[in-house]
């Protein structure tokens, strides 16, 4: 009599069939899947990460100390520009060879990227490093001691060295993600988060200050991104391997512009949305910005959850783009929209609901949100989340003047209006200020202008071929 066989359970079948096309389907689908899901693991563990490091921090440097950390990382988006906005732009370039199959202008991209980045991080650091000299941080920070101010201009110099060694290996980086490879790099960055999180727990339990703790914080990504680098290049990528003989003026010129369209961008998104803690430290003192950026760091997490799944469609939007697509793009944007913005409402609501009671656990006593910033809180992570829709969006299909022109009104409406409301309403002025920004010049246009944005996209292909 012949063994009866177990019959196989129809959902293990569709389980092993869905697993299969993520992890090891070729569609764009299927990499933009392995991207999100790589990326909400790597930002699980920065949360991890957060409440874990936040209150040891807080604890082992003091308030204001740990507020001259975050006002340094806020003021260090501003180093972002040390490339001149070119790794930024490749992303986007490299997205439509793919699309095309060109192989061989991946190459020249990667060659004419890393040319252009080693200028303008040489002149860059010469710059930087100079005004970091100049600058009184006592003033800028509005300290307490001459000797905390010589602490925030070592922490803020830390930083910016360590953007400009990052930037060589960010061109791969960039160039991997136009490859659709998302999964891998993030799998790189959360290597390199691991290692800056042991470095940080080691430097607190040996008692060092503060300059110690951000150059330890700062060098595990940074390594990470070094060595993904060598290593896509020493295996899969030794055909894209940067060499003089494929560096293009043309292509430099066309990065170097595009280039300056996202450093322009960032630069007015600096002014515009994280000038906030620089502003509180000014006008109310590093103290005060302790507890805006604790409470801040909370609601911002349905706003970085949603950033990553955006940033793994990036280069699938310029993909389809270039592949004629039309349909994909409207259909995802449409679908990433609606379900954005509701999964915003509901994890914005409840951390307005329980935001003291998680604060308490997280950091003791030593943070308090009153009423009104958890509130104004509350609006700007959800109206933050839709904005970042809209721009990410606008960003990979390369819409420069659409993407300049909402960061300047941004700016203009952000920051006027957040220094008038931080001497009357404290430090929920600041958030009051970037929502107000987010909604009247991204949001709201956004939503009315939708319909055109489509209507162009054909155009769009056409001036990228």
């Amino acid at each position: 009599m012949p063994l009866l066989r177990e019959p196989v359970r129809p959902m293990s079948i569709l389980f092993r069939s869905l697993a299969g096309r993520i992890f090891l389907g070729g569609t764009r689908g299927s990499a933009v899947l392995r991207t999100a899901l790589v990326s909400i693991a790597t930002r699980g563990f920065s949360v991890l990460a957060s409440l874990l490091t936040v209150p040891l921090v807080l604890h082992h440097l003091g308030r204001e100390r740990y507020g001259v950390w975050m006002a340094a990382i806020a003021l260090s988006t501003l180093f972002a520009l040390a490339d001149g906005g070119v790794t930024k732009g490749l992303i986007a370039e490299v997205s439509k060879a793919h699309g095309a199959g060109d192989r061989a202008r991946i190459g020249v991209l990667v060659s004419s990227a890393m040319a252009s980045t080693m200028v303008f991080v040489v002149v860059f650091l010469v710059l930087v490093l100079a005004a970091i000299a100049m600058v009184d941080w006592i003033w800028a920070f509005n300290l307490s001691s001459q000797a905390i101010g010589h602490e925030a201009a070592a922490t803020v110099a830390i930083i910016c060295v360590s953007y400009a060694l990052t930037f060589p290996a960010t061109v791969i980086r960039e160039t991997r993600l136009g490859l659709l490879q998302g999964a891998a790099v993030n799998a790189w960055d959360l290597g390199g988060l691991i290692a800056g999180f042991a470095g940080l727990i080691c430097a607190v339990q040996l008692g060092l200050g503060l300059v110690a703790i951000a150059a330890i914080w700062v060098a595990g990504p940074l390594l990470a991104r070094m060595a993904s680098a060598i290593s896509f290049l020493a295996g899969e990528g030794r055909d894209l391997m940067p060499k003089w003989s494929n560096v293009s003026a043309a292509t430099n010129r066309l990065l170097i512009a595009t280039g300056s369209v996202f450093m322009l961008y960032i630069a007015t998104q600096a002014l515009a949305v994280q000038s906030d803690q620089i502003l509180i430290a000014r006008f109310l003192g590093a103290d005060a910005v302790t507890d805006y950026s604790i409470v801040q760091r909370l609601f911002n997490q349905p706003q970085i959850l949603v950033t990553l799944a955006l940033a793994a469609q990036w280069p699938a939007y310029g993909e389809a783009l270039g592949a004629g697509d039309i349909l994909w793009i409207r259909r995802n944007f449409t679908r990433s929209l609606i379900g954005y913005t509701a999964l915003a409402i509901i994890v914005s609501g409840l951390l307005g609901l329980f935001c003291n009671a998680i604060l308490k656990v997280w950091v003791g006593n030593a943070v308090v949100a009153p009423p009104f910033l958890i509130a104004a809180m509350t609006v700007y992570g959800v109206i933050a989340t839709i904005a970042n829709v809209f721009a990410f969006f606008f960003m990979s299909l390369s819409m420069h003047k659409l993407m300049i022109a909402t960061q300047v009104a941004m700016f203009a409406i952000n920051l006027p209006l957040s220094i008038w409301l931080l001497p009357h309403v404290g430090t929920a002025g600041a958030i009051i200020g970037t929502t107000a920004g987010y909604l009247f010049a991204i949001v709201l246009p956004g939503w009315i202008m939708r319909g055109r944005i489509f209507a162009q996209l054909p155009q769009l292909r056409g001036n990228s071929t």
